[in-house]
């Protein structure tokens, strides 16, 4: 990853799934500007500029590639200088449990699990428990995904039946007319709601 975004540049972005105008109209449900919010996976896409610019302005932003950090703050550090960028490993974050209103996911699931080896499906485990220990009740997991049958069925079966589970399929403004419905894939929005009396399922 460091060598892809160092490829990139600074000013590169890559945007995996949609932009924020494709998705704006169903984050905005989820996510308020008073939240706090977690962007896992940031890369240097833009989203989490966008939402800073329209007043999520309380928000961390973290990757494994230390390269991707250095860029995303040192491009926003005089324009968006509240803005937050960190390195972390999505395995053993160091926030306190229950610290954010809503995790923000654009992809970074699907790229994790980019094969169905053992290896992986624990990396994930271990990474989605995370996810759950830094959510505060009634927090929300929006997880933006081209919802393959192993991220589907990774979700559906990692999560308890006492999270909420909602889904929608983004509509794309930006990519209407630029490819012919025999390649396109739509993304869609899972919106995984964490309920006061949630559980986490244990990792071993």
């Amino acid at each position: 990853w460091d060598q892809f975004f160092k490829r990139r540049g600074k000013d590169g972005t890559f945007e995996w799934y949609g932009e924020y105008n494709d998705l704006c109209g169903v984050l905005h449900k989820y996510c308020k500007p008073k939240h706090r919010v977690l962007v896992v996976g940031c890369g240097n896409s833009r989203l989490s500029e966008d939402l800073y610019d329209v007043g999520y302005q309380s928000q961390v932003n973290v990757d494994i590639s230390e390269v991707v950090i250095r860029q995303m703050t040192e491009r926003n550090q005089q324009r968006r200088p509240e803005m937050q960028f960190s390195k972390m490993d999505l395995r053993a974050m160091s926030f306190e449990d229950g610290h954010f209103d809503v995790v923000l996911d654009k992809g970074t699931l699907d790229a994790i699990m980019s094969s169905d080896s053992a290896e992986v499906s624990e990396d994930t485990n271990t990474i989605l428990k995370e996810i759950g220990r830094v959510l505060k009740a009634g927090g929300r997991y929006l997880c933006v995904s081209l919802a393959q049958q192993h991220i589907l069925t990774k979700l559906m079966d990692f999560f308890p039946n006492d999270w909420f589970v909602r889904v929608h399929k983004v509509e794309k403004a930006s990519s209407k007319g630029a490819m012919s419905d025999r390649w396109y894939l739509p993304d869609f929005l899972f919106v995984l709601t964490k309920k006061a009396t949630s559980a986490m399922p244990q990792v071993l």
